[in-house]
């Protein structure tokens, strides 16, 4: 019993060490103009917008409430490349994603796990070029679309 519960702490504790920082900018739009403000702004720069998931629309089909709740899927071959050549599990993480929400008091969220916190589960270093190219799209875009 007691090595059980040791494996549960070891399993706890190094569980916490693996989970990213999670990134979370406030939006002056709701959560439908900011998903298309994102996906305006990535078309733009040239990057492309791989899927949308409305997370709502999914749970009015099967009856049930969810404040607007969407992910846009993201991204370009010239960021990921170079990541999956030292780090394929980055692939998990990849494309970009920026998840949008409204919260209990009506604020648009823009959230994302920084890259440079996840990537040292992958076998890349957190100031490889290619994960802070990640970083460095995140918060752009994020800051673009949200108005800050």
């Amino acid at each position: 019993m007691k090595s059980l519960i040791t494996l549960a702490f070891i399993a706890a504790t190094s569980a916490g060490t693996a989970m990213a920082e999670r990134i979370n900018v406030a939006s002056n739009a709701n959560v439908a103009n900011s998903v298309q403000r994102l996906k305006d702004a990535v078309e733009t720069a040239g990057a492309q917008v791989f899927n949308t998931i409305d997370f709502a629309a999914g749970n009015a089909a099967v009856g049930k409430d969810l404040r607007p709740t969407t992910v846009v899927i993201f991204g370009s071959p010239k960021i990921g490349a170079s990541a999956w050549q030292t780090g394929q599990t980055m692939a998990l993480n990849l494309p970009l994603r920026i998840l949008f929400y409204e919260d209990v008091n009506g604020q648009t969220w823009a959230t994302y796990d920084d890259p440079t916190a996840v990537a040292p589960s992958h076998g890349l270093a957190a100031d490889h070029p290619a994960v802070l190219a990640m970083k460095g799209a995140l918060e752009l875009f994020s800051a673009a679309v949200t108005g800050e």
